[in-house]
């Protein structure tokens, strides 16, 4: 695979990730992971910053700043879901 392709497939996957997990019901992975996390949490708390990171330092490396940003973005997924989140319901 080409070092350029990696950057976008990251971010997509990530995307893809997490449209899937808002999609699929919180007690999904109750039998793999216990109680403790759901699926969005798994997504935005372990799954995109790996996936962001990767694809940021790809990005640098092949200078692709479109998709650096994009995958930043990925890597702080979970406070850009939370802020959203606090300023739709409030406090």
């Amino acid at each position: 695979m080409k070092l350029r392709k990696i950057p976008v497939l990251t971010f997509l996957l990530g995307i893809v990730l997490l449209i899937i997990s808002m999609v699929v019901p919180y007690n999904a992975f109750e039998f793999i992971l216990g109680e403790g996390i759901r699926p969005v949490g798994l997504v935005t708390i372990i799954i995109n910053p790996i996936l962001g990171a990767i694809g940021a330092v790809i990005s640098i490396a092949t200078k692709r700043w479109g998709f650096l940003i994009l995958n930043v973005a990925l890597f702080f997924n979970f406070f850009i879901i939370m802020t959203i989140g606090y300023a739709i319901l409030g406090p």
